[in-house]
């Protein structure tokens, strides 16, 4: 059901826009609800009080992050307020984990969804399912995996408003601060010519999502 190689997710067709389209979905609203719930179990309510502590993916929509899936596996939901300075204890080392809670959500559903396919494939259980059911299932579960690999690997790039951005930052000493606040205009830039110039987006991800991919692969062996 699901097979090794990236080439799918950077050359698609429009026939696979619905199972992208729930894949994302999916994927969006349970990233940006774990980045909600650490900031909430550290102490920040912020985005409880916003209504973004919540699955329900009207909550995260983007329209541009939304229609970039029709480009390509990529795309972003609204940004998770947060506010650092009502976290217990070290705050750098909280917005650390409440940027790396996204991309590591999504390495769990791929994970999951891998393992799904896996079961799926080895007990032939779909062979009794109507064509119609067996091939939405299958092919979500697919766009499932294969889009949850690459906003991990995505959403690690430091680029603002990327979680990397976020995650590099709060690592780096203070001084380097300045730095990421003068780059941050220009992230949306720089995240549309990754979309927008052709195999520029292959050329940055391909790589990286395939050892992603190899390494789930390799767990379920």
């Amino acid at each position: 059901m699901i097979g090794k190689g990236g080439t799918v997710l950077f050359n698609f067709d429009w026939d696979s826009l619905l199972y992208r389209i729930i894949a994302f979905v999916i994927a969006f609203s349970i990233h940006e609800w774990a980045h909600a719930f650490v900031a909430y179990k550290l102490g920040d309510n912020t985005a409880k009080n916003e209504g973004r502590l919540t699955l329900n993916p009207i909550s995260h929509v983007e329209p541009i992050g939304m229609l970039m899936i029709l480009f390509g596996p990529f795309g972003w939901a609204r940004p998770v307020p947060v506010n650092m300075f009502h976290f217990r204890g070290n705050r750098r080392l909280g917005m650390v984990l409440v940027a790396i809670a996204g991309p590591l959500t999504n390495l769990i559903l791929a994970f999951l969804f891998l393992q799904a396919g896996w079961y799926l494939a080895t007990t032939n259980i779909m062979n009794a399912w109507p064509a119609w059911a067996a091939t939405l299932v299958s092919n979500t579960i697919t766009w499932s995996f294969a889009i949850n690999v690459a906003l991990f690997v995505f959403n690690l790039l430091p680029v603002a408003p990327l979680d990397g951005s976020k995650i590099f930052r709060y690592i780096l000493p203070r001084r380097f601060d300045h730095f990421f606040e003068r780059m941050e205009p220009y992230g949306m830039f720089v995240l549309l010519l990754l979309i927008f110039i052709p195999g520029l987006g292959s050329i940055v991800l391909y790589q990286p999502y395939e050892w992603v991919q190899n390494a789930l692969f390799s767990l379920i062996r």
